[in-house]
């Protein structure tokens, strides 16, 4: 089994800067594919089948959608150390949705201040991305904004306030990872921010504590190579449907999966794996081949465009 990490991103992305934390906790060698910020992405979304989101980790010929997914498989892989060094893994996994909230008012207030001055094609890639917000209207609702970034990040002053190292302890783990880029992008890109959070002087030093996790050992290389890789190597995801699973669809089932909070692209295939924590589906091109590709659950859309089952779908090509 590979064990080679190749990692789509780009660092000024808050998304790839979490997958760096646990990459640097881990202390792992990885290949790093630079994508670009905004649309086209052909490499990208000849990797994914249609996803364009950061940071996506290729493993061969699979692929991981989404710090969540991409979490589980770095600790199924790389057990030492470990992100939940006291366990709680359903607690820590449950975060991401608290830290996806944290995100969501620095991204307001960044929107809020600095939409205007965005080069026009940049603004509207994140219009289209974010197409749940109304940028026009926006400014209207900084003060809200302010008000909600600074009581999320009160949350971690009080559960540092009695001086551990780390939000669970002594150690670094999961939970860090998912609260530390928040005030890494608001603290870079809104200088009224420091002022914001001045009292905080647990959070300050637990920032430079997690960034001091570093990123691990990174290689440059081109899209190309990643996408030779992947057309040179053979998915080894096993069939996993949950006899529980909520829509009850069987194995290749051409289906459809997207995210439910913004418009990151959506990717059609045959489904490999429907459980409560995972989906994972597999599609081909002549770019990469056949890969599969895998989202978690929680936070991902799954739908079936028609009712076309492939009774061959699973078999070896």
């Amino acid at each position: 089994m590979t064990t080679r990490l190749i990692l789509h991103h780009y660092d000024a992305s808050p998304f790839t800067q979490k997958a760096l934390r646990m990459l640097g906790l881990k202390g792992l060698r990885w290949d790093s594919v630079e994508m670009p910020m905004i649309l086209p992405k052909p490499d990208l979304i000849a990797l994914t089948g249609g996803y364009r989101g950061t940071p996506v980790l290729q493993i061969g010929a699979e692929v991981y959608i989404d710090n969540q997914r991409i979490a589980q498989e770095l600790e199924q892989r790389f057990p030492e150390p470990s992100l939940f060094p006291n366990g709680n893994r359903g607690l820590h996994q449950a975060l991401v949705k608290w830290s996806d909230a944290f995100f969501r008012a620095g991204l307001h207030l960044v929107i809020a201040r600095q939409a205007d001055q965005w080069p026009e094609e940049f603004r509207a890639d994140r219009q289209a991305l974010f197409s749940d917000l109304d940028f026009n209207r926006i400014a209207r609702d900084a003060d809200h904004a302010r008000a909600q970034l600074r009581a999320l990040a009160s949350l971690l002053e009080e559960q540092l306030s009695d001086g551990r190292r780390f939000l669970d302890g002594a150690h670094a783990s999961l939970a860090d990872i998912h609260a530390f880029p928040v005030p890494w992008f608001a603290r870079a890109a809104l200088p009224e921010v420091n002022g914001l959070f001045a009292s905080f002087h647990h959070l300050r030093e637990w920032e430079s504590r997690v960034a001091a996790l570093g990123e691990g050992r990174r290689n440059p290389v081109a899209a190309a190579e990643a996408l030779r890789v992947a057309r040179d190597s053979v998915p080894a995801t096993a069939v996993d449907i949950d006899a529980g699973d909520t829509r009850g669809l069987p194995a290749g089932q051409i289906v459809t999966v997207e995210p439910d909070d913004a418009r990151r692209g959506a990717v059609t295939g045959q489904m490999v794996v429907a459980t409560a924590t995972e989906i994972a589906v597999r599609h081909r091109n002549d770019t990469v081949g056949e890969v599969v590709v895998h989202f978690p659950r929680l936070g991902y859309r799954l739908s079936a465009p028609d009712a076309e089952i492939r009774p061959d779908a699973l078999s070896p090509h």
